[in-house]
């Protein structure tokens, strides 16, 4: 039998795998929801992936907290919730005039990797995540959504200059990584409504695409995968991702049709899950789960290329967990 770490990198490379790699995020309002019961679920059925540890001076508890407060990059936070991510309410550069001004916590960036490679060391049969990186949904924070997609549509010069100080910081921050043994960084923006683009596939190209491959270079040349989660309809942003070399993309598949992505990009691109969020985990039974799982199956798997991924909030019943952690 194969490793996770073996079994994740022959599907990543569509080299015949034993079976489907089973991968489970499970976001806190999850586990307040289902408690231990969740969590000796997760553990006794076993996933093939771990996220790897690290003392990331830009994540804040607080995420998940009711209440209010200002992160390091100067945005101001307001949570409703408990267990699920509020949303900036007061961006630091609302108006540019205070751009040449400001600073990313880049000199916050001073290791914090005590646990790292003891956690690496007892976790070497498991595929390795680290990291997580957001460029467009950390701009959207600083400089506030409607601001940006005018900054954008204008192609204005203070734009390019908020893009460089948010790369510049994750350059650091990736070279830290890249420093461990893990197996893949993650990045996560979220490109999509539920119809289409949020920005037109050119100013993609312009803008963004070439920092994205600046950072992903660096990754391939110390051996290392790229993973890319990115919500909403992605259909014109598959190419540009395959050509950048992701070896892993994480979508919502649902919302573009799995036939349709299938059609044009299995067997070119590893999908990293996923089972719908949105309609068949939290509404579904059990044996939809596992009919919709066949079906992602039979249009993308071929000798590979298929992560059984899904995420657990707190609608998603205990029934369709177990159901999500056996059906590949």
């Amino acid at each position: 039998m194969m490793t996770s770490k073996e079994r994740v990198i022959k599907t990543i490379k569509f080299q015949s795998p034993d079976r489907i790699p089973v991968d489970l995020w499970v976001l806190p309002a999850g586990y307040i929801e289902h408690g231990e019961k969740l969590e000796k679920l997760v553990y006794d059925r076993g996933i093939d992936f771990v996220r790897v540890p690290y003392n990331d001076p830009t994540f804040d508890e607080r995420h998940y907290k009711v209440g209010s407060y200002k992160d390091v990059w100067g945005c101001v936070w307001k949570n409703a919730q408990e267990g699920i991510i509020g949303e900036v309410k007061e961006h630091p550069l609302a108006d540019y005039k205070h751009l040449m001004n400001y600073r990313s916590p880049i000199n916050l960036l001073k290791g914090g990797f005590e646990k790292t490679d003891d956690f690496i060391e007892v976790n070497r049969d498991k595929f390795m995540l680290g990291g997580w990186i957001s460029i467009f949904e950390r701009m959207q924070f600083i400089r506030g959504t409607e601001n940006l997609f005018m900054d954008i549509a204008e192609q204005s010069n203070e734009l390019f200059i908020l893009r460089d100080i948010v790369v510049d910081f994750y350059k650091e921050y990736l070279r830290q990584w890249l420093e461990h043994d893990v197996d893949g960084i993650c990045f996560g923006d979220d490109w999509g409504s539920q119809r289409s683009l949020l920005i037109s596939p050119a100013s993609w190209r312009e803008i963004f695409k070439p920092v994205y491959k600046e950072l992903f270079d660096m990754i391939k040349s110390k051996g290392k995968y790229v993973f890319f989660h990115s919500d909403g309809y992605i259909m014109d942003l598959y190419q540009e991702f395959i050509d950048l070399g992701v070896d892993a993309i994480n979508s919502q598949l649902w919302c573009m049709g799995v036939e349709n992505v299938a059609e044009k990009f299995a067997g070119k691109l590893c999908f990293w899950g996923e089972l719908s969020r949105q309609d068949t985990l939290p509404n579904g039974t059990p044996e939809e789960i596992i009919k919709k799982a066949e079906l992602m199956k039979k249009h993308l798997f071929l000798n590979g290329g298929l992560i059984g991924q899904s995420e657990v909030g707190r609608d998603v019943p205990m029934k369709n967990v177990e159901a999500v952690l056996t059906c590949w």
